[in-house]
């Protein structure tokens, strides 16, 4: 039997630590394990492993690093992704959460265990906008929290560096939280009184489109403009949960081959009194969805950008597409034993 598990680990990620390279290896010593520390090992990476053709490729390091492995797999020429196992190796870990994997430490030994074995998958749809593959996008202050929480990143580097105070703020959860207090919150106030609220045109650019109503799609007539109107976040997914367990668009996952797509137009104050509900996946006032297999927004204003939780700028149009490819992730809650799982 050829190898089972190859991994591919993000080196910048906070936890992929040598210890952690270490171990997998341990638990692996069959596996090709590989580490990059940039784009171009990476790309180079890939390509070794798509000569290879491992049965499943562990990625490590987020969300990012996913997005990552998928765009340079198709990039490098492999006819169709790979089987994903996600490990919980990133910040906030939200597609690793959705497939039920546990804390990495704790995971090795299933790993060990498992390797050789067919494992259960679960296929996912995926997002595609401006050529990149992703589980989800999207524009907003929830994309100005990003940029920001990078932003306040860069700015302490060096306070960061030997000072367990300044790391244990800035980074992770609570520096997101952080940023959106001190940056994010302020900073759009004033922008929301100077410039007033951002306006969307959401366009229906496939054959199909439903609204979500009471949590069910509903099929819509032909129409090119599903909505009009202000907004505050606009979002495209095939994912129900992002970082930290998230559930920003809790039916995204209700039909395979459609993205879910979202847009809220209370500002970031009513979001924050709302947050104990939008955690969860409750709704609120103004929340509106629908399934598309593809859609342009078009702002009245530039808007923050993000891809698969990473920056991007902003845009003042944006194309969402269901892509072509889709991607079977290990199902690491299926493949538990009966005693794991109990």
């Amino acid at each position: 039997m050829g190898t089972a598990f190859a991994a591919l680990l993000n080196g910048r990620a906070r936890k992929v630590t040598p210890a952690v390279v270490r171990a997998l290896r341990h638990a692996l010593p069959d596996s090709t394990i590989l580490v990059s520390q940039d784009l171009d090992q990476a790309r180079r990476h890939v390509r070794e492993l798509i000569r290879q053709r491992p049965d499943v490729v562990l990625s490590g390091g987020g969300d990012g690093a996913v997005v990552r492995l998928l765009n340079l797999w198709r990039e490098g020429g492999g006819h169709e992704l790979p089987v994903v196992g996600l490990l919980r190796l990133g910040t906030g870990n939200g597609w690793a959460r959705g497939v039920g994997a546990p804390q990495f430490f704790t995971h090795l030994p299933r790993l060990a265990r498992l390797n050789g074995e067919a494992l259960p998958v679960r296929e996912f749809t995926l997002v595609e906008v401006e050529d990149h593959l992703c589980p989800f996008a999207g524009v907003g202050w929830d994309a100005r929290i990003l940029n920001d929480y990078q932003r306040n990143l860069d700015k302490r580097s060096s306070q960061l560096v030997g000072s367990r105070l300044a790391s244990w703020l800035h980074k992770g959860v609570r520096g997101y939280l952080y940023s959106l207090a001190r940056i994010t919150v302020p900073e759009e106030w004033t922008r929301l009184r100077e410039e007033g609220q951002a306006r969307v045109v959401l366009e229906n650019l496939g054959s199909e489109a439903f609204k979500v109503e009471d949590g069910k799609p509903v099929p819509l007539p032909a129409a090119a403009v599903l909505h009009e109107g202000p907004i505050s976040v606009g979002a495209a997914s095939s994912v129900r949960a992002w970082g930290y367990g998230l559930r920003a668009l809790p039916h995204a996952e209700l039909k395979p081959g459609f993205i879910g797509v979202r847009i809220y137009p209370g500002h970031v104050f009513e979001a924050l009194l709302n947050a104990p509900r939008i955690w969860r996946g409750l709704g609120v006032p103004g929340m509106q969805d629908w399934f598309a297999t593809a859609v342009r927004m078009r702002f009245s204003r530039p808007m923050p950008f993000q891809i698969g939780g990473d920056p991007m700028g902003e845009r003042t149009e944006i194309v969402f597409r269901a892509a072509r490819e889709r991607v079977r992730m290990v199902d690491w809650r299926a493949a538990s034993a009966p005693e794991e799982r109990a």
